[in-house]
């Protein structure tokens, strides 16, 4: 078999397309299909790296490659290794049957794809962001950010090429530009991963755990820093126009403080951060928040500006993304029109260019030093122009740039807004691989509905398999009930969402619905219990939230990550582990009774004491509907969670007693 090897790099002919295939790291490979004449080293993580001034260190380890009787054996020094023939590509640890195995390559102009055999029973996982299931074996899946208000097939607003299988391998498609996953829905035996505009570039990660896969993907596309301490409190916004005026702001903060519920951040949506006759009002607001011990937060629009900020800013059209038709760019064409009928118009910061960048940081040092903005919910991530006239300063291609804009964009906000020693934090609802690193996400938008409730947890969960630990929604949903029972019923659909999210990252309470001081009493006890159990949690979250910054295991965690061997653990998707020591089995229907399984060890019921043998199932647990189910691993290796619960003990008696009271 054709083929040549320096001791580093592998390049041989597979099916008629030279590729070459290295050996990143420990268990790791990567395999790349040449393009005009040459293996391109630039993808995702190479050209986020290079844009934000890190040091890429591409040092492939040393292998030994050796042909007989037209069979490459590729072996490495720890003992890993791969195989090549005339059908496959073979990749194997350091002991056992082959990991994964790659049955087909193909060139073609304007793509290229990567077929691999796909195993009996196993589970993948990943994608990004999905809120119709977590195991996405079946579906064929398009990996292009899209807006598409309250819907849950087959769109996500964080798309990542990334399968984790419940084998224990990891896929990653090293490219920002649009792809195709085909995962086993034309073929139940086959993955095929069509890359559009780009050569095939894969990494396989061997490793043999989910644990050191995640580890190994983000250690390639970076790790989570960690977010303020306050940002994994409760965070209230709403959307205009109650936030437009300084009256509206206090007045949220006089209820929140007169209904005795804990808030840690506001997040201005009314505020467009480029009017400057509204800085005055902003000052004021700031200071008077500030002054209640409060962080303050505005809401933008992924990097763009308006007509008028080179009047009001200096920032004139030469900071700009250009086109053949100038700097007025048509939003993508997968644009919602649900929010615009037509396609929005709009004027992007330029991120490839120093000066520009330098501009845009000069523009928000007012808002950040001056003012004194902790962070920025950024919205519409998913809207950057897809059209092939666009000019970036570096010349670079705009294919990818769906996807890496946003992603580039929300780095460098996130890392502004911790230029201050309090720290800062952006949520954002969009981006592609690398998303990881500017926290917290957030799930879009959904509806006060009990159906769009189990969504926003798959979102959450097949993020954490897919590198991005930590993820936010707007509890119990963003608009209005369309369903008449829900809409009647809407104190418990309220109530649901608020107990699982209470279990969560952080509790943002946002949308165009009732907030927690508009409902009965009933209800705002529940809201305050609740909301106070949150915050005892806190030392615990950060204490997790450091293990998922070092290692990239999320804080919302599958069940699957818990226990790997459990076929029952790697089919639930209504359960989670917050953290490494409690079980969260949230009630997501109007029933007041479901199945818990709890996988092996020994848990503690965190309302009632109660110790139950895991690696079974309850059936039929009662839950009324102010309770949730909730179960502290015994042995738990966490050194918080048990005075954390301690201080929680108040809040989960009261829960108790609020949930006997009807």
């Amino acid at each position: 078999m054709k083929f040549q090897s320096d001791g580093i790099k592998t390049v041989f002919e597979f099916k008629g397309v030279n590729l070459l295939l290295t050996y990143e790291n420990k268990g790791v490979w990567r395999l790349r299909s040449s393009a005009d004449g040459g293996f391109d080293d630039m993808g995702a993580a190479q050209t986020l790296a290079r844009d934000l001034g890190e040091e890429y260190e591409s040092a492939p380890l040393p292998v030994k490659a050796e042909e007989k009787d037209n069979i490459i054996a590729i072996q490495t020094d720890d003992g890993f290794s791969a195989v090549i023939s005339g059908s496959s590509v073979e990749f194997y640890p350091a002991q056992g049957e082959a990991v994964r195995k790659i049955t087909d390559v193909k060139t073609a102009p304007g793509s290229s794809s990567v077929t691999l055999a796909a195993y009996h029973g196993e589970k993948l996982y990943g994608t990004g962001e999905r809120f119709d299931k977590v195991n996405q074996r079946g579906k064929k899946l398009h990996l292009y950010a899209v807006d598409r208000w309250c819907q849950t097939k087959g769109n996500s607003y964080i798309p990542i090429p990334v399968l984790l299988s419940s084998r224990s391998d990891m896929m990653l498609m090293n490219r920002y530009e649009y792809s195709v996953f085909d995962i086993c829905s034309s073929d139940k035996n086959s993955i095929t991963i069509e890359q559009k505009y780009a050569p095939v570039d894969l990494y396989l990660f061997t490793l043999g755990s989910a644990a050191d896969n995640i580890n190994a993907y983000c250690r390639l596309t970076g790790f989570s820093p960690m977010p303020p301490e306050w940002s994994f409190g409760t965070l209230v916004c709403r959307y205009h126009p109650e936030f437009q005026t300084k009256e509206g702001v206090f007045a949220m903060a006089q209820a929140m403080e007169e209904n005795d519920f804990p808030w840690s951040a506001v997040i201005l949506e009314g505020f467009r951060p480029y009017q400057v006759e509204n800085l005055p009002e902003l000052k004021i607001i700031s200071d008077r928040i500030h002054s209640l011990g409060k962080k303050v937060m505005l809401y933008e629009q992924c990097g763009r500006f308006p007509k008028d900020a080179d009047k009001l800013f200096g920032l004139d059209d030469s900071y700009a993304v250009s086109s053949d038709s100038g700097v007025e760019l048509d939003e993508t064409s997968s644009y919602n029109k649900l929010d615009n009928f037509n396609k929005k118009k709009m004027r992007c910061i330029d991120l490839t260019s120093e000066r520009s960048r330098a501009k845009w940081e000069e523009f928000w040092n007012g808002y950040v030093n001056d003012i004194g903005i902790e962070g920025a919910k950024i919205d519409f991530c998913e809207q950057f122009p897809d059209r092939e006239d666009i000019k970036f300063a570096d010349g670079r291609s705009p294919r990818a740039a769906h996807h890496w804009y946003p992603t580039l964009y929300n780095i460098l906000r996130y890392k502004h807004f911790n230029t201050r020693p309090q720290g800062g934090v952006n949520f954002s609802r969009g981006g592609g691989i690398g998303a990881q690193r500017y926290p917290f996400v957030w799930a879009g938008d959904q509806r006060r509905e009990f159906y769009f409730l189990k969504p926003v947890i798959r979102a959450a969960l097949s993020l954490g398999l897919s590198g991005v630990p930590f993820v936010s929604w707007d509890m119990a949903g963003y608009q209005p009930s369309f369903n008449p029972i829900d809409k009647k019923q809407e104190d418990r659909v309220f109530i649901r969402g608020l107990e699982f999210t209470a279990f969560s990252s952080n509790i943002q309470t946002h949308g165009k619905i009732k907030r927690p001081y508009d409902f009965d009493n009933h209800t705002k006890a529940v809201y305050r219990a609740y909301s106070k159990l949150h915050e005892c949690l806190k030392p615990y979250l950060l204490e997790q939230a450091e293990v998922s910054c070092k290692t990239g295991l999320p804080l919302m965690r599958h069940l699957f990550l818990y226990d790997s061997s459990d076929k029952h653990c790697a089919d639930t998707e209504d359960e989670y582990m917050l953290g490494c020591a409690l079980l969260v089995a949230p009630v997501l229907s109007r029933w007041r009774k479901r199945n818990i399984y709890l996988p092996k060890g020994v848990w503690v019921n965190i309302f009632d004491g109660r110790e139950y043998e895991g690696g079974r199932m309850l059936k039929g647990f009662r839950v009324p509907l102010e309770s949730v189910p909730v179960f502290k691993l015994k042995d738990a290796p966490s050194e918080r969670i048990d005075e954390a619960l301690r201080q929680a003990k108040p809040f989960t008696d009261e829960i108790n007693r609020l949930s006997s009271a009807k």
